[in-house]
């Protein structure tokens, strides 16, 4: 089939090489003017997609980068990867939805598959995108084009193949739930069809709030804990041999990432829209995102036990990325603890080695990892826990650790 993917970020563009290694002839539409040209060159901007396999997906004409979908021929399916944002109020935003719905209307024939792979609300393909694609080009969908829902299940940095992961699918009606399910078995090794778009948009919130909640419950028991003088990390460990009925989580310096700050209030939205405000999902939020304050308060009092105060004082931070093993630093907690830092008179220096010194951030200055910046700073604060952080060197030639993600055992080393 020829496709068009709308949106060649974490997650469409790992699609998207998928689809092209499957046998389909893929058009992937980025906007972003140095996305496209690292695209064209072969040069791969996320992880989870080597060079070489766009040089041999580009190279074998399967997959062609296009900055405008003006630029594509007739397509049998239209794939939307785009984000969908928060407002300032923390509601969905689906601009960047609506923005893809209106290119395709300007080019679409009928006949068309368009599946939605942005995190929306339950409902939202039904009752927003479908009506709006439908004014926006005079087709109708169930008759002249078919929408589909299958919502990503994209986790950076985890060594798992994209194909390997079942693929949910859903359609707003029964021919684009046959089409989606068609289309999606050519590529997933699994594919697993629910009953409605609306199921599989509920599913893909629960999944993620599933994970937002427990670390929401880990973290609040950590601020327990380290008044307790229990290790909180040790008492996961312990729980975690039991064979049945837990899960392990651990707390750390907040929650970062596109999906999981982000879903929580998707779902919220959902609950509060059929007249269920939850007050659970209100205190998940509440709790998670006051873990970077939590950390600077922690670290005040490591300082103090020193003789030292957060104002005048130098604070290295290692790891800005939200996650380990990832170049990805959308909504990590570093740049919070960086901000609270700063508010309290604190110079702060961050260093990453999956992001350089590239960095711009009014709260830090990005520099290399040596022993004289280690040196130099009155605390070393670890926010993520990176592999290929030198951490001999950060243990050998620091005056003060503190561990925000339980990696460091030496006893020297502060907790969070």
């Amino acid at each position: 089939m020829r496709v068009a993917a709308i949106g060649q970020g974490f997650v469409g563009l790992p699609l998207s090489i998928a689809m092209a290694s499957s046998g389909h002839t893929l058009y992937g539409v980025e906007t972003n003017p140095d996305r496209f040209k690292s695209l064209r060159a072969c040069r791969s901007y996320i992880g989870d997609v080597t060079d070489d396999e766009l040089r041999t997906e580009t190279g074998n004409g399967r997959y062609l980068p296009v900055p405008d979908l003006a630029e594509v021929p007739e397509v049998d399916v239209y794939v939307i990867s785009v984000p969908t944002p928060l407002t300032e109020d923390k509601l969905p935003d689906l601009v960047h939805v609506d923005r893809a719905l209106a290119q395709i209307a300007e080019v679409a024939r009928p006949g068309v598959l368009i599946v939605i792979e942005s995190t929306v609300y339950p409902r939202a393909t039904r009752d927003h995108i479908a009506p709006l694609f439908e004014k926006l080009s005079g087709l109708r969908p169930g008759t002249d084009v078919f929408f589909a829902y299958s919502p990503d299940r994209v986790d950076p940095g985890r060594d798992i193949e994209l194909c390997d992961i079942p693929k949910l699918v859903s359609g707003l009606d029964d021919k684009a739930l046959e089409l989606v399910r068609n289309f999606y078995g050519s590529v997933f090794k699994e594919v697993v069809p629910v009953t409605s778009c609306e199921v599989a948009e509920f599913t893909k919130l629960l999944e993620n709030t599933f994970r937002y909640l427990n670390i929401a419950f880990v973290n609040e028991l950590s601020k327990a804990t380290s008044e307790m003088d229990i290790s909180l990390r040790e008492v996961v460990s312990a729980a975690s041999t039991k064979p049945y009925g837990f899960m392990p989580f651990h707390h750390g310096p907040g929650v970062g990432g596109h999906c999981l700050p982000n879903n929580v209030h998707y779902l919220s939205h959902a609950l509060n829209s059929a007249g269920h405000k939850s007050e659970l999902l209100a205190a998940a939020a509440e709790i998670n995102e006051s873990m970077p304050r939590h950390v600077m308060r922690r670290l005040a009092l490591s300082l103090e036990q020193q003789g030292k105060t957060l104002q005048g004082a130098t604070v290295l931070i290692l790891g800005v990325a939200f996650k380990a093993g990832v170049a990805d630093s959308r909504n990590s907690p570093a740049f919070a603890i960086g901000a609270e830092l700063v508010s309290m008179g604190t110079t702060v220096k961050v260093t990453d080695p999956w992001l350089g010194i590239d960095m711009a951030a009014d709260t830090f200055t990005a520099v290399e990892l040596t022993a004289e910046e280690c040196r130099d700073a009155d605390a070393v604060l670890l926010v993520t826990d990176h592999d290929e952080i030198d951490y001999e060197t950060v243990l050998a030639s620091s005056r003060l650790v503190f561990d925000c993600r339980g990696v460091i055992g030496a006893p020297e080393v502060e907790q969070l």
